[in-house]
């Protein structure tokens, strides 16, 4: 996880994955490799009978022969596409010339190590991470449904239901009867006080009295103002920062003093200081500035950079309307070129418009800064060059739903559907066609093709000219998604996956999931 070791761009992902063949005259064995494991097919109108050939009429399964592509590069979907360059080179499989539009990528080294059919594929994206998040924490994939007739008299078990709705796998079983650990933090981390002098937090009771909460407080250490007792009289401790204390000293809180460690192991945590709270006294910015601890427009920059990686747009941009308030950029102009594209990433999954995108980032920026006492006029930002009411939610998605433009190829994914897919599509499609209401649960394990489902879905609608709103159960979910899907439920009105509405119509179809 270290920063040299991250592929996060093109050149990194040659490094990993190729999907060319090989010179045979330079590398004759991985050449070899490659044409016996590593080669597609054939299929399609050279092979009609091949295995992933299905539907009717059919189609290719796994989209091959790929698009010739002259260097690497990162795809719409976060996925990348790998170089496969139109060099002439072609090899005979199965009585059929391929060239590399038939290569399934790999890995030369792990191809060389196990001599046998690997495919390695780049998933580094942040938007692979949240993916793979929220299947860590959705928990067991279970649905429990009971319809009662309305003149039969139901009496409800509370303590049946919650065990059966409390599942427990047999390994799980196991481990709980074996009393192992089902959890650990190593290791033990402390949560460091930060304070303001004669700012600490203080508890008392309600009938406490106030006179003799003074007395009581007024001369007790904190774990800060200890900090500092002890580097003033230890000469040795003065080595080390504040959150690296932990290390070596412990925290006794009945003498409230630091103490050198004996044995084992914890780490510090400091808690952070809200941007959003200002500055609490203008000495601290210019005394960090004058020794170095702050670096004017490089760190408010690389705070944003770092809060892009965990934090949603959203959140960027208030993050950023608050560093326009309280830290005094120099070069405004330069921290909006900079990251423009983090600030706008969920606008620009459903509005083709760059104009449009960057008038309703500005415009949630000014209601941001007005909330500050802020004009956005006086920043060296770009003028708003058109009215996007973002107070009028539903008129905003509305013109933003009308805005998404369908793409062909999620436009052809109702072809590759697979059978169980291919049932819940047309039953879907049909209460569509026939303005019929219904909801419809689609259960399955991570990978199924759920999400697959839902583009195909989505793409068919607003191909008719049909309004499809998509929302997701959290915000894991929604990056994973495009085109409009990056709403919440409790941003949009609390139904959890995705719902499906002609505009004619206040009939609906949801997806939960």
């Amino acid at each position: 996880m270290n920063s040299q070791h991250k592929i996060n761009n093109p050149d990194h992902y040659d490094k990993v994955v190729c999907a060319e063949i090989l010179d045979k005259q330079r590398l004759p064995k991985l050449h070899e490799l490659v044409v016996k494991h590593m080669i597609h097919g054939p299929c399609g109108h050279l092979r009609t009978n091949s295995p992933c050939m299905q539907g009717d009429p059919q189609i290719y399964r796994f989209r091959y022969p790929r698009q010739f592509n002259e260097k690497t590069t990162q795809g719409n979907d976060a996925y990348p596409l790998y170089r496969r360059r139109n060099n002439g080179v072609n090899v005979n499989v199965r009585g059929k010339m391929l060239d590399n539009r038939w290569v399934v990528p790999y890995n030369q080294r792990l191809l060389m190590m196990f001599n046998c059919h690997m495919n390695v594929e780049v998933c580094s994206s942040i938007k692979s991470v949240k993916y793979l998040f929220k299947y860590v924490y959705k928990g067991h994939d279970k649905q429990v449904i009971q319809i009662d007739p309305d003149d039969q008299e139901v009496v409800i078990n509370e303590i049946k239901r919650f065990q059966d709705a409390r599942y427990v796998s047999p390994p799980e079983a196991m481990w709980r009867i074996f009393s192992f650990t089902l959890s650990q933090i190593y290791p033990v981390v402390l949560a460091l006080q930060l304070h303001l002098p004669n700012n600490q937090m203080v508890r008392f009771r309600d009938d406490d009295v106030m006179s003799e909460i003074v007395d009581r407080e007024r001369d007790k250490r904190t774990m800060l103002t200890a900090f500092f007792e002890t580097n003033r009289l230890d000469e040795t401790a003065r080595q080390y920062l504040y959150k690296d204390f932990p290390k070596l000293f412990t925290w006794n809180g009945s003498t409230h003093c630091w103490n050198r460690r004996l044995h084992k192991a914890q780490r510090g945590r400091i808690v952070s200081a809200n941007p959003a709270e200002g500055e609490r006294y203008t000495t601290f910015r210019k005394t960090a500035l004058e020794i170095g601890l702050t670096e004017n427009d490089e760190s408010l920059s690389q705070c944003l950079t770092e809060a892009s990686v965990y934090q949603f747009p959203k959140a960027l941009r208030r993050l950023f309307a608050t560093i326009m308030i309280f830290c005094t950029p120099g070069d405004v102009r330069k921290l909006w070129n900079d990251h423009f594209d983090s600030l706008s990433e969920d606008y620009r999954l459903h509005c083709q418009s760059v104009e449009r995108v960057q008038n309703m980032v500005l415009i949630e920026i000014r209601t941001f800064l007005q909330s500050m006492g802020k004009d956005i006029n006086e920043l060296d930002l770009p003028n708003i060059t058109e009215d996007v009411n973002l107070e009028h939610v539903g008129y905003r998605e509305l013109q933003e739903e009308y805005g998404i433009v369908v793409e062909a190829d999620h436009l052809r994914d109702k072809n590759d559907l697979n059978h169980g897919q291919k049932v819940v599509f047309d039953e879907i499609m049909r209460h569509v066609d026939n303005d019929l209401p219904g909801v419809f649960f689609i259960d399955g394990p991570g990978g199924t093709g759920k999400t697959f489902v839902y583009k195909a879905l989505l793409a068919e609608v607003r191909s008719r000219g049909l309004i499809a709103l998509a929302t997701a159960s959290s915000g894991a979910a929604a990056i994973i998604c495009q085109e409009g899907e990056r709403l919440t439920l409790d941003s949009r009105f609390l139904l959890i996956l995705i719902t499906i509405q002609c505009a004619t119509s206040h009939n609906k179809v949801g997806l939960l999931n």
